[in-house]
Parts: structure tokens; C-alpha cells; sequence
């Protein structure tokens, strides 16, 4: 399901908040509903992973993920949240970072995958849940039976007749005049441009009629 919606929310929401600027100097929150997990939820500090649960899209949510030199791979909360939820449990996990001073005293233990070796999977969820004031119902993530895609080539989008188009980008090194004829093909097929995690392009929203053009 398309998760770009929230992911407006969720940006307008942190950036440039005032109440947000004193975040670990390195804190990464990715929200993704891509079946393959393409977007590397492990590695993250906190991890919106898109689920169906009983037909319902709702998130899986990780903690604690990080690479460096003290790799952690995140933490599974055991909870499935709606939607509208994703907000709140962001602040609540984000809030109770904040608050807690040990985290401060150095600059290497400045990450949320400290507070999660500390507190566990299962504390955090308390902490969030007595935040919200209610509990999450429980849900544990199953496990991926294939590697995650790399998104290139054509693929078939959700939506009838459309497809993507992942393309490979050398080095991640782009031109300024390959950038233009790219947003020129996004915008004459009334689609989008995103970038994978190896740096790649992908134009979506492609009506399968223009494709061989």
C-alpha cells in the first residue's frame, strides 16, 4: 500500500521543530510498505514496516538498528499500529529518548540502539504504550522467504496498467543534465522519481502503453 501520504505527515511534522532539534546525532526512521523490504528495516533506529494484518495496512514497528562500529540489527516491538498511529509511536519513541539523560553524557552512546540494548524490545513497549496510554495488540513480523529486489527493470505497480522503471546509476554519480531528462520523463508520463538505497532511480507511474517508448 502507498505509504506516501504519512510520509508527508511525518516529515511536516519533524522538520524544523523546535521540539525535535536536539535529536541523536544520528537517527534514521525509515516507513516503507514495499513487500521485498527493499529499504533495509534491520539497520534503522526506528522502522515503520508496512503489514497487512487480517487485509488491514498497518506497520510492524523496529527499534534499535545501526551499523558503525557497534552493529546492532533493530529489535521487533511485537506490535502492529494503524496508520494513524505512526505519528504517536514515533514521538513516543523519539520523547522518550529525549528524556532520559544517560544518553547524553557521551557523544558515541548518543543513538537510540543504546537505549534499546538497556531497555529491550519489550521495555520500549511499555514505555510507548504508557505514553499512548493504551496497548497495541501484539503482532510479530514474519520473516522475508526471498532477498529483498533491487527494483530494476520494468515491474508492475498496484495500480492497473501502469508499471516502473528502475534504472542503474553508475557510482551513484548523476550529471545535472541527466537529472533534467529524468524529471522531463517523469513528468510526461504524470509519474514520479524515486531513489533506492543502492543510489538507483526509479521511475514510477508509467502507463504500460508508453513503456516501449
Amino acid at each position: 500500500f502507498d505509504v506516501t501520504p504519512l510520509l508527508e505527515e511525518i516529515t511536516g511534522f519533524f522538520y524544523g521543530n523546535p521540539d525535535y532539534s536536539d535529536l541523536p546525532r544520528k537517527h534514521k526512521i525509515t516507513v516503507a510498505a514495499c513487500a521485498h523490504r527493499c529499504n533495509a528495516p534491520e539497520i534503522n533506529c526506528i522502522s515503520l514496516v508496512g503489514v497487512l494484518r487480517e487485509g488491514e495496512p498497518g506497520f510492524a514497528v523496529l527499534v534499535g538498528g545501526g551499523l558503525s562500529s557497534v552493529p546492532r540489527l533493530a529489535r521487533d516491538l511485537g506490535v502492529w499500529i494503524r496508520p494513524d498511529e505512526a505519528l504517536p509511536v514515533l514521538r513516543a519513541l523519539l520523547d522518550a529518548w529525549k528524556e532520559d539523560l544517560r544518553y547524553r553524557i557521551s557523544r558515541v552512546k548518543a543513538r537510540l540502539k543504546f537505549m534499546v540494548d538497556d531497555r529491550g524490545a519489550a521495555g520500549m513497549r511499555e514505555e510507548v504504550e504508557r505514553r499512548l496510554g493504551y496497548t497495541l495488540p501484539d503482532f510479530v513480523l514474519p520473516p522475508l522467504d526471498e532477498e529483498p529486489a533491487d527494483h530494476m527493470g520494468i515491474e508492475p505497480e498496484p495500480r492497473p496498467a501502469t508499471s516502473s522503471i528502475g534504472m542503474p546509476v553508475h557510482l551513484g554519480l548523476v550529471s545535472g543534465e541527466q537529472m533534467i531528462r529524468i524529471a522531463e520523463l517523469a513528468e510526461g508520463v504524470g509519474g514520479d522519481v524515486r531513489v533506492t538505497r543502492q543510489q538507483n532511480f526509479v521511475l514510477t507511474g508509467v502507463p504500460d502503453a508508453e513503456l516501449e517508448a
